[in-house]
This record gives structure tokens, sequence and C-alpha cells, in this order.
């Protein structure tokens, strides 16, 4: 990029910004995807697993307004994101032994517990993360730079899922309490680099807002949020969207296992195979993202998400996860990388912490019913019928979003943009 654009301060900060997330993605995913399975492992019900999804999900999110106007008024939110990310990494010690010194009935309910505490504690630094992130990365390279920093990030945590499926062969409770010591080092890691990360932000703006009382700002701040249509229109679509995705996602390992009778340690090399394709897709993803915005790759990798629960559907065979997740990792690879800038673009600079923090509470809320109604409809209707639930769901909210949401691109994406072009590949090497 030309120098005018990115200062000396700015390019370690990108360099930073991308290496700490490295260590953080490792330490998620070496631990993240299994908690799931090391419930089930204590003896776990569909309904359970439901819950280890939904409460942390609902106590976590429900603190994001809050967490908004905090770092809002901190004079230093990078606080927050240290705070929140070093208690929340350093928990994955206490669920790997704490359960333990409990009688069996209880352990499950321990774990729903501590992870619980987990969620809430990284969801602290959650809406000011974001803030920071508006600050340092120039909106012009956004799609760019995020997509080559997902190309780094999704190669440690496939590092980290190979780690994990070697791990899992281990006896347990070893092998996931050697599984979570290991991400509590590489996640507190994380948090060590982040202070390190030159931010251009060291507190709040210079504005008359701070000295309103809480009350006095959250009037104006709701008068401000129903001026801004895009915002709503797509924080509406999304809480139907994430309802849909989650009502059913915590309940795949499930069917892997009890269903498909497939075995916790290939479950490893299923999520290596999403991982996989997030990493070849990840610039092809940006490209496009750059040049017919946000909304158009949303739209296009969102029909991708809504067919993999139709995939579970009629998986055969416990190999054929595998294929379910080389799609869900070329879909959910942009989605997810547009997704997050839309977010940027949408809301203003001005409170962007509390626009993120409502954003991140609604969210929370309908991750929190997803997988409590569907883990719980599961014993009921059967996973089968989940799956089938889960992608109507989805569908519903793409359409709204779809419809809704403008793209600030101006383009629309077609199936022929879709194919690389010669010349996008030749100005690629150049840049």
């Amino acid at each position: 990029m030309p120098s005018p654009l990115i200062t000396k301060d700015t390019r370690k900060a990108m360099k930073l910004n991308t290496v700490e997330g490295a260590f953080a993605v490792a330490s998620d995913n070496l631990a993240g995807p299994y908690l799931s399975l090391f419930a089930l492992a204590l003896g776990a019900s569909p309904s359970q697993i439901g819950m280890l999804s939904a409460f942390p999900n609902f106590l976590g999110n429900i603190l994001q307004i809050p967490y908004g106007i905090l770092a809002e008024r901190m004079k230093d939110r990078r606080l927050l994101c240290i705070i929140g990310g070093f208690f929340a990494r350093s928990s994955w010690i206490l669920i790997a032994f704490i359960p333990f010194l409990f009688p069996p009935e209880q352990r499950v309910s321990v774990v729903i517990l501590l992870a619980s505490f987990r969620i809430i504690m990284a969801n602290l630094g959650g809406p000011a993360w974001a803030a920071l992130q508006a600050d340092i990365i120039p909106r012009s390279i956004r799609g760019k730079y995020y997509a080559n920093r997902n190309v780094v990030l999704n190669i440690c945590a496939l590092l980290a899922t190979f780690a994990a499926n070697r791990l899992l062969g281990l006896e347990f409770p070893g092998n996931y309490q050697i599984i979570f010591v290991g991400a509590a080092i590489l996640g507190i890691t994380s948090t060590v680099l982040f202070i390190f990360i030159p931010f251009n932000s060291s507190g709040p703006k210079e504005r008359t807002e701070r000295d309103l009382s809480v009350g006095q700002q959250a009037k104006q701040f709701l008068t401000a949020v129903k001026k801004n249509r895009d915002f709503t229109n797509y924080t509406r679509s999304s809480f139907v969207w994430n309802f849909g995705v989650s009502f059913a996602s915590s309940l795949f390992s499930v069917y892997f296992v009890q269903t498909l009778g497939g075995q916790p340690g290939s479950w490893a090399i299923i999520t290596g195979a999403s991982i996989t394709t997030q990493i070849l897709f990840q610039r092809y993803w940006g490209r496009l993202a750059d040049m017919f915005g946000q909304k158009s790759v949303m739209s296009v990798t969102g029909l991708g998400a809504v067919s993999l629960p139709i995939l579970w559907f009629f998986a055969p065979t416990s190999w054929f996860p595998i294929i379910i997740n080389l799609i869900s990792g070329i879909a959910w690879g942009g989605y997810n990388l547009a997704a997050f800038n839309l977010l940027l673009e949408i809301t203003p600079d001005e409170n962007r912490s509390l626009y993120v923090g409502v954003y991140n509470t609604l969210m929370g809320l309908s991750t929190t019913a997803g997988p409590l109604i569907g883990g719980f409809a599961a014993e009921v209707l059967g996973l089968r019928t989940i799956f089938l639930i889960s992608a109507a769901l989805r569908g519903a909210g793409l359409l709204m979003f779809h419809r809704s949401v403008s793209n600030a691109a101006g383009r629309s994406l077609g199936l022929s943009d879709l194919v690389p072009q010669r010349k996008d590949k030749e100005s690629s090497h150049k840049a």
C-alpha cells in the first residue's frame, strides 16, 4: 500500500494484531470445539449440551451494553481487553481440574458454571476490541487485511486442531486436561502480546456526552440508532440468522458421535477440514469484499451456510461430515469476514463500542435461546428434524438481510464474478 496511507506505527500495530490473534485463535481451537465432547464424556445429555452453549452466551452477552458504555467512558479501553482476556483464557485451567473435585452427578453443572465465567470475561473487552480494530485498520484495506490476517489465524487454528487430534487419543481425562492447560498458555501469551500493540487510541475523545448521565447518554444513543436503518435492519436479520445457526450447531458433534458412529478424536479432523478451506479461500473472499461490498459476499456465502444442516440431515456415514465441513469452511470463511467488516462500516466512529455492545447483546440473546431450545427440542423431535428447522431459520434470516440492508459498494456480485480473472490475479501479485 502507498506509504501515506499506512504509518510506521500502524504497520507495527497491524503486524502485532495478527500475531496476537494467531495465539488467541490457536488457544480457542485447541480447546473450544471439544468442550461439548468433554461434557459428553462426563455424562451430559443433549439438553445439557444445549445449556453448555446457551447459559455462557446469555450471561456473557447480556452484559454487552454495560461493557460498551464502560468502554466509551474509560480512559484506556484496552484494559477491558487485557483483564477480560487474561481471566477468560486462564479459566481453561479451572475447567480442566475443578469438575473432578465434585461428585460425578455434579460435574457437568460445574463445567457449565465455569464455561459461563469464561465467556463473561471473554466478552468484557468485545465492544472495546471492535472499536480499537476500526482505529488501526484503514477502511479501504480492511477486506484485504483481515483476509490475510485470517489466513495466518486459520493456519494456527489448523495446527492446534492437529495437536488436539493427537491429544484426544490419550486416556481420559488426562487428554482434555493437557488440551485445556495448553489452551490457557497460548491464550495468556496472546493477552501479553496485546499489551504491546500501539493502538491509535489512548482514550475517549473530548466530547460533551461524557458529562451526561448514563440515562441521558442512552436516550441520545437510542435516537441515533433509530436513524441508522442499516444498523437496525442488520441487527434484526442477524438475530434471526444467529438463532437459526445456534439452534443446531452445538448438536453436530453429538450427532457425529452418537448417530453416525464417529470417534471423538476424529472430530478434530472434521474441524480441520473446515479450517483448511477457510485458509484457501480467505484472500479470495477478501478481494471480492473490497470490490463488491460486504453485503454481496454475505448474501452468496450465506446460501452455503443455509445448506449445511441439510447436508447433515442426509449424511450417510461418519466420513461424510468431512465434505460438509469443507463446504462449511468456504461459506463461513467469507461470511464471517464480511460480517465483521460490515459491522464496522455501519457503526459510526462516535459510540462505536456502544453500538457493538448493543449488537452483541441481542446476538447473545439469540445464541442463548437457539441452543437451549434446540437441545430440548432434540430430545423430543430428534436431531435430524432440528437440522431442517435450523436450515429454515437460517434461510429466513438471510432473506431479511438481503432485502433490508443496503450495499455501500453499489455493485452486485454475479455468478461470473465468482470466477477469478487473470487481471485480478496479476493485481494481487503486484499488491
